[in-house]
């Protein structure tokens, strides 16, 4: 039986949502590490191993569930499992060299599980998220009225803005109680933790609305390894913000504004000028990790100096 290769480069930033910067050979010009190159998609946006499993402590899983304990209860048995799916591989591998008798190829199996499982989780995810940016795009928003499409549509939001390299790294900076290292355990905590942010948004969802804005100038949209951005809030914090306006480039000409309906809307043209545009490009470059994506790298080469 032929296995699966292991997936070493995990994308943070998904390769599809970077296509619309990308040139007809899929290379797409960045800025990072004070610099700016142009390289293919399949080697920016993400890091060797960023989601590969890690090997949990018998304190980190009880003191997750103490965490889940502390969640609505209508959400606990999910995430429990999700739990008991992520430890699976670790605890297997663990098991099968206590054996010392397994065949290289069973513990290659589960080497290939520890490194695919959540890239494949999130690809699953993204494949049913893009539909609803291309509605979006075409300023059709009526998913919002369908239960179903809704809830998935949020829940594909919410793990957009939660699996980057960007939160990871201020999460880890914010001392936790609970969790020795919270790093180790961060992939669960960003999955669970956008579940129910995308719960709330759900529920919320009559009390926002979605605002496309069309960029016909000469300084297109940038987007950057953080691509979902809360504009009302300090990049370099992780603490929860007072109000939620979140930015969320879709193209070089497109961006979304999901704001409170209560948001005067009289401020906010639909239509940019350049210095709108340039704005909105500052916030993404203060909120990045490391990179900002652009289709020009000469606009590029201005953030630079």
């Amino acid at each position: 039986m032929e296995i699966e290769q292991a997936k070493i480069y995990h994308h943070h930033t998904p390769r599809q949502y970077l296509l619309p910067w990308a040139d007809s050979n899929e290379r797409v010009a960045w800025y990072g590490y004070g610099k700016v190159m142009r390289s293919g998609l399949t080697v920016v946006g993400g890091e060797d191993n960023f989601y590969k499993l890690k090997k949990l402590s018998v304190p980190d899983v009880d003191c997750m569930k103490l965490f889940i304990d502390g969640l609505p209860e209508w959400g606990r048995k999910g995430h429990k499992r999700f739990l008991q799916m992520y430890v699976l591989p670790t605890r297997l591998k663990q098991h099968l060299e206590k054996r010392g008798d397994c065949s290289p190829d069973a513990m290659k199996l589960v080497d290939v599980l520890r490194s695919n499982f959540m890239e494949d989780y999130h690809a699953s995810i993204e494949r049913q998220f893009w539909p609803y940016l291309v509605l979006i795009k075409a300023r059709n928003f009526s998913f919002i009225e369908d239960i179903d499409r809704a809830i998935e549509f949020f829940f594909g939001f919410s793990i957009q803005y939660m699996r980057t390299k960007a939160v990871k790294e201020r999460a880890i900076k914010k001392a936790n109680a609970l969790f020795d290292d919270v790093e180790r355990v961060w992939d669960l905590l960003s999955y669970i933790t956008a579940v129910e942010m995308g719960r709330s948004f759900f529920t919320d969802r009559h009390n926002f609305q979605i605002l496309v804005l069309d960029n016909d100038t000469q300084v297109p949209f940038i987007t950057s390894d953080q691509p979902i951005i809360n504009i009302r809030s300090d990049a370099a914090s992780f603490s929860p913000p007072e109000k939620v306006e979140l930015y969320y480039p879709l193209s070089p000409t497109q961006a979304m504004l999901y704001l409170e309906n209560a948001t005067p809307n009289a401020g906010i043209s639909q239509s940019v000028s350049i210095d709108e545009a340039h704005r909105y490009n500052m916030m993404m470059l203060d909120h990045r990790a490391f990179r900002v994506f652009s289709n020009s790298e000469e606009y590029l080469s201005l953030l630079n100096r």
